[in-house]
């Protein structure tokens, strides 16, 4: 039977066992650590936003003269 390492915080190195937290920085941290803010994040949460309202809002152009000659 192999012994698997424990899980541990990135940040103050503590067992987290089931109760880990994944962030989409690919790290596991503890309840303490879990937000982006408490453990200086490197992923970019900006870029996601940004690409996710353009395309659910496209740009939507009409021609502002109706009624051209």
């Amino acid at each position: 039977m192999m012994k698997t390492k424990p899980q541990r915080c990135m940040v103050c190195r503590k067992k987290v066992g089931l109760l880990g937290f994944n962030c989409k920085c690919d790290e596991i941290f503890c309840e303490i650590h879990r937000y982006p803010e408490e453990h200086a994040c490197t992923f970019n949460f900006k870029s996601i936003g940004r690409a996710v309202l353009a395309k659910e809002n496209p740009l939507c152009k009409v021609d502002k003269l109706e009624n051209r000659i």
